[in-house]
């Protein structure tokens, strides 16, 4: 008998986000779907999020679209999954209930193997993400395209 295992990827990153990081979200969709992954992705309607849905509606590529609402705000992928993540999963320390976006992220998050952000440098929301998927003990990547980065001194 041959166990077949899942690999989940998360490919999330900010909303506000340069041609050169959607392009480098639409090569993550291609590599991770080139490995027979399933890719995890937020709901958010701008962005990288955005990106990697169009790229795996593109490539028919096995996706699961995590959200608050009733609906992917990004209309998701029609050949693959959408979860509405319930948001009294997640609590903060002191018992009080959590952001959405932060409910759905954390889900996310625990939801993956592997998990890439893609930072433009100043969004929290990534960085945060990136934060609990190291705490957590995911395989995390940040790439970060922070404008001063690639500065010259």
């Amino acid at each position: 008998m041959r166990i077949r295992t899942i690999t989940h990827v998360l490919i999330a990153g900010s909303r506000d986000a340069r041609p050169d990081m959607l392009a480098y979200a639409r090569q993550a969709v291609q590599r991770a779907h080139r490995l027979g992954w399933t890719i995890l992705v937020g709901d958010n309607p701008k962005g990288v999020d955005l990106a990697v849905v169009r790229e795996c509606r593109r490539l028919k590529a096995p996706v699961i679209v995590a959200g608050i609402a009733p609906f992917p705000r990004n209309h998701g992928c029609k050949h693959g999954q959408y979860v509405k993540v319930a948001r009294e999963l997640y609590r903060g320390a002191g018992g009080q209930p959590l952001g959405g976006y932060t409910v759905r992220d954390r889900w996310l998050v625990d939801m993956s193997q592997h998990a890439l952000f893609i930072w433009n440098g100043y969004s929290p929301g990534t960085l945060a993400g990136y934060e609990y998927a190291v705490q957590r003990g995911k395989d995390a990547h940040l790439k970060d395209f922070s404008p001063w980065r690639n500065s010259h001194v």
